[in-house]
């Protein structure tokens, strides 16, 4: 065995000590688990279907992000399409 160290967030701490009791389980078991799953998951995905946990973007964007969310704008029809019907808005594999 070998022991790390890392930073995180204290929302993160409260999350996995929640976590943890709830199901009487040892931090570094779960810690362990979840970074087995996610080197996995790195190791056999492509680099374009990975999603960051966190977006990060700048005052500009992060405004404008605000703004529509506030605005209550009905969806596009490419939005609508893809709430309709999903499998059918999704792309489609290549033959």
């Amino acid at each position: 065995m070998t022991q790390i160290s890392a930073t995180i967030s204290a929302e993160t701490r409260d999350r996995l000590e929640h976590y943890v009791r709830a199901r009487g389980l040892k931090k570094g078991f779960v810690i362990e688990q979840a970074l087995l799953h996610h080197l996995q998951a790195v190791s056999e995905l492509p680099d374009d279907v990975l999603i960051p946990p966190r977006l990060v973007v700048g005052p500009d964007v992060g405004d404008r992000l605000l703004e529509r969310l506030a605005s209550n704008e009905s969806p596009n029809q490419a939005m609508q399409a893809l709430f309709d019907h999903p499998a059918a808005a999704a792309p489609k594999e290549p033959s």
